[in-house]
């Protein structure tokens, strides 16, 4: 695609580990939704064996990093491997999407990354939580995180720096408000085109959905039915969710 359309070019960065049918709707979704700009699409694989990888390779508007850490830094992994796909990205606008999250309105981009500007350094979907480490008590939750690759490493920190007292990219949300600018913030509400059943996922903020939980049931559900008394499950949410959403887009898998 021309560099030359009056859009701001964006990078949209994912991370992937197995998930084939969200990363599908994922790139899908935003080749549909990208509206007339420069685009691309980076998936950083932390290991994936379900045929992710050969599919994101035989996409022409994607490109596929890996990034394999030890055991020891599994904590860590998902902020550090955002903050790798950020780095090799081509644009300065860079849009971050957890891999079962992807966008449903035709405006995500122009009402998160086209306003970030010399004040607004941060967009995306606002989480309220209250975590120890931070005093405001929300943040953006890097779901769907929007921000300028110059200010990573500065004012955006993706990985966790404060242990279990801040959660993934919630740094960012502190350095920006500490330096005295500016969020553009999208609450995050229940979404109810796929509701299946569960009162308070899936979600829809900024017109990106998230579906929550996917990667943690695929890799251990047995934690997520001990956090959640067996709300989420595989059987009670992911395998509802999924139908719904391949009778909605039409994708196989």
């Amino acid at each position: 695609m021309s560099d030359a359309s009056p859009l701001p070019a964006v990078s949209i960065v994912t991370v992937a580990n197995d998930g084939l049918f969200f990363v599908r709707l994922l790139v899908e979704q935003v080749r549909a939704l990208a509206g007339p700009r420069p685009y691309e699409i980076i998936v950083v694989d932390r290991g994936s064996h379900d045929g992710t990888r050969a599919w994101v390779r035989a996409q022409p508007d994607a490109r596929l990093l890996t990034h394999r850490q030890w055991f020891w830094q599994r904590g860590h992994r998902h902020g550090e491997a955002a903050e790798y796909g950020a780095r090799a990205a081509r644009y300065d606008r860079i849009v971050l999407l957890d891999s079962d999250a992807h966008p449903i309105d035709a405006n995500w981009l122009r009402d998160s990354a086209d306003r970030l500007d010399a004040h607004h350094r941060l967009a995306g979907a606002i989480f309220r939580d209250k975590h120890r480490g931070n005093p405001h008590g929300w943040y953006v939750h890097p779901h769907f995180m929007a921000f300028f690759k110059s200010d990573l490493g500065g004012l955006v920190v993706l990985r966790k720096l404060r242990g279990d007292d801040t959660d993934t990219g919630e740094e960012a949300t502190i350095r920006v408000l500490a330096a005295g600018k500016g969020v553009v913030e999208h609450p995050i509400a229940f979404c109810r085109e796929f509701d299946v059943g569960h009162p308070r996922v899936p979600t829809v903020a900024g017109g990106v959905f998230h579906a929550w939980y996917v990667s943690r049931l695929t890799h251990n559900e047995a934690e997520v039915i001990r956090e959640t008394d067996g709300e989420v499950s595989r059987a009670r949410y992911l395998d509802p969710l999924l139908a719904r959403l391949r009778g909605a887009y039409g994708v196989a898998g």
